[in-house]
Parts: structure tokens; sequence; C-alpha cells
């Protein structure tokens, strides 16, 4: 097991482990924060982090252990083609291809799964910026037969940018699943595409944060309010 970095109390590994647990693991394409208190025999719910765009999966490191450090294992998923400038460790989504942002995340859990122990209805996408559009498009189309992808029990989203809702696939048939939006209504257009995702059968919520209770505090609330048990 080769040490790579240390990061504050957190230890950056290269994969695979194949002995003790550690926290903060990476490979080329994601990075995985794992709890001290990993256990072997508990199925641990996935927080899937898509990063914004002209950034990379490390950005994990801004929300592990903040949002739990001991209620979920998180994953930083990297964007799917690199920056058009070939400017290093940044990476970006084509939110055109929305198959291709699909199988960066299905591939990316499926490795972490191989290893650690993740619970499949327990899935959830946490996304910024363009990282947000992605986990909404994820949302609509994984229950379309058009993809083979991971099944994500909910989505939540932090600056998503101004045009996202142009960006959402079409709407054709029921949906579950909950959705968390850190941010307020910007304009009529983003108050339809909620709609519609209402209309379709998503849960939603608006949280704002405030110095009270930060985002990351929110996001754990969020999630533990949709797990009948968690681990203290």
């Amino acid at each position: 097991m080769g040490l790579v970095e240390k990061h504050s109390s957190s230890v950056s590994v290269e994969h695979p482990v194949t002995t003790c647990v550690t926290d903060v693991l990476f490979d080329s394409s994601y990075s995985l924060y794992i709890t001290e208190n990993f256990t072997e025999t508990y199925s641990y719910p996935l927080v899937t982090y898509l990063h914004d765009g002209s950034r990379s999966e490390r950005d994990l490191w801004n929300w592990f252990p903040s949002i739990s450090d001991q209620n979920y294992l998180g994953l930083g998923v990297r964007a799917s083609f690199p920056h058009p400038r070939g400017l290093p460790g940044q990476f970006d989504w084509k939110l055109r291809r929305p198959d291709a942002s699909m199988a960066s995340i299905r591939d990316a859990v499926y490795s972490v799964d191989r290893d650690w122990a993740i619970n499949p209805q327990k899935i959830y996408l946490f996304g910024e910026g363009d990282g947000a559009i992605v986990a909404l498009q994820h949302l609509v189309l994984q229950q379309s037969l058009e993809f083979e992808t991971i099944f994500a029990a909910g989505a939540i989203c932090r600056s998503l940018p101004k045009n996202w809702a142009d960006w959402l696939p079409h709407i054709t048939n029921q949906l579950h699943g909950r959705i968390l939006f850190l941010d307020p209504i910007q304009n009529p257009d983003e108050q339809a595409a909620i709609d519609a995702l209402s209309e379709a059968g998503l849960e939603i919520t608006f949280a704002h944060a405030s110095e009270e209770v930060p985002p990351p505090q929110i996001i754990n609330q969020w999630i533990m309010a949709g797990i009948n048990t968690a681990i203290f």
C-alpha cells in the first residue's frame, strides 16, 4: 500500500487497498473518503460528489468529513473530459453528453463497490455548478432503459448555473427520488423546471445555508431524514 500524500488527519493511498482502512483514497479517476470507524459488516450510504466544470474530483475534500465523519462513504468522481486547453488537474462535463457523465459515475461506483460495502439503495449524487446539472440529468435518465447506470436515491444541487433548466432531459415517465436545492429559485424558467420535476413524482426540498446551519449540516440532515438507521 503506497503512501502518496498526507492531508490533515486523512491519508491518501494508491488503489486498490487490500489491508487496513484509511480515510481518503485515490486512483486515476476518483477520490474516496472512508470513515475511520469503518465497519465491514455495515452497507454504507454513498454520497457521490460531482465537481464543477474546470475542477476535479479532489474537491470532495471540501465536503468530507464536514458532511459526516461516520455515516457515509464519500466518492468524488472526475468529469468525463479534460480541460479544453489541457490545464492539469482540471476536468469538464459535456452537458450534451449525459451518456458519458453517467458512464463515469457508473464506473467509479462499480470500482469502489468491489472493495467497500455500499448500500445500492442509498446512493446520493451531490453536484456543484455543472456537476449539479449532471446530477439532475442522471436522476431523470436513470429510470430510462436507454442507459446502463447507477440508481441514485436522490440529488443534491448547489450553485446551479443560470441556464440549468435548459439542460434537463425531457421527462417522459414517472420518477422516483428526492432533490435538495441549496440555492433559491432565480427565475420563472427554473420554477417551471422544478414544477415539472415535482409533477413527475420527485420530492423537492429547498434549504438555504446560514451561519447557524452551514451547507454540510443541511446535507447530512437531509440525507439522514431519508434513511431509517445510522451509525453513531
